[in-house]
């Protein structure tokens, strides 16, 4: 079974704390990364977990705030540094290219890879090898986006009885009808449909990214295996989010119970709190599996049931 992970690199939110970093996710399968924000020391981080930085890689950034994106400078600097070879793919608002070649100029470094920069809008925003990534806008105090991370379908399951009835023989054969290619027996040609059944939907991990809910992004995120939401503050410091267009944990939960997700992860945790299990308590009370992401964590998406 294909592992798919996420790791949690930073999960505090404008400010870092001596046990969280700025906002950073990783998540990965077969080699390839998938990274949602890159706040400052996000690179850290990577070589900590041991993430390596000439790995099959897209970078999706939410919005323009400093804490999102801050770290992306060191981290293409450190790639090419250690003489990255592999194209790198951004997305994010339109103006973040503008700000990267700007920077990149004034600090004068070059990079030993090519950088692909894809300007986020609502839909399909890229597509990789074993994912496709959509976005949808987010409510926050600056053009922000939410993001989909969605693996390609599976293949059906295979049943060897079939496979055998129509005189494949066992071994690289039917290896190849599973990995979805045709063969070719004596004079007749299988198909991989003639010995499977339909495709199996890939799991989803969703990122909101800095927003206040909204009954949009419940629909955008409906049925991920797991959600990963804005829950900077606690219930109680709601007019606090309404001014700062940011979420309570509460608020999290709400979207997760309306969007039937699987798992909701909490993160982007204000600096105010000592600890938060608080605001998980108060999620759990909407939203009963919700847990609290912390700097280093990493959590396995499970393979969906059908």
């Amino acid at each position: 079974m294909t592992k798919l992970t996420v790791t949690f690199l930073g999960t505090s939110s404008a400010a870092p704390t001596r046990e969280r970093g700025l906002p950073a996710i990783a998540v990965q399968r077969e080699g390839e990364v998938v990274l949602l924000d890159c706040g400052e020391g996000a690179q850290r981080a990577f070589l900590a977990k041991r993430i390596g930085l000439n790995r099959e890689m897209s970078v999706l950034v939410t919005h323009l705030h400093g804490d999102h994106v801050i770290g992306l400078l060191g981290l293409l600097q450190t790639m090419s540094m250690a003489q990255r070879t592999r194209a790198l793919t951004i997305v994010g608002p339109s103006r973040l290219k503008e700000w990267i070649e700007r920077t990149q100029a004034l600090l004068q470094f070059g990079l030993s890879f090519r950088v692909e920069f894809l300007p986020a809008r609502p839909g399909t925003v890229v597509r990789t090898r074993g994912f496709v990534v959509k976005a949808a806008r987010a409510k926050h105090s600056v053009e922000a986006f939410a993001y989909m991370i969605c693996e390609k379908p599976r293949p059906g399951v295979f049943f060897p009885d079939k496979a055998a009835a129509l005189g494949v023989p066992e071994g690289e054969l039917w290896s190849r009808l599973q990995r979805g290619r045709p063969v070719k027996v004596g004079e007749r040609v299988v198909a991989p449909s003639d010995v499977m059944g339909p495709a199996r939907r890939g799991r989803r991990v969703g990122y909101s990214g800095d927003t206040r809910p909204s009954a949009s992004l419940a629909r955008f995120f409906a049925g991920c295996d797991i959600l990963i939401f804005d829950s900077t503050f606690k219930r109680g410091d709601r007019e606090k989010a309404l001014e700062r267009k940011h979420s309570t944990c509460t608020e999290a939960a709400e979207v997760a119970k309306a969007a039937s997700v699987h798992a909701l992860a909490l993160t982007h945790f204000s600096a105010r709190y000592a600890g938060v299990a608080s605001l998980v308590r108060e999620a759990r009370r909407v939203f009963p599996d919700t847990f609290a992401a912390r700097d280093g964590m990493t959590v396995e998406v499970p393979q969906p049931d059908s």
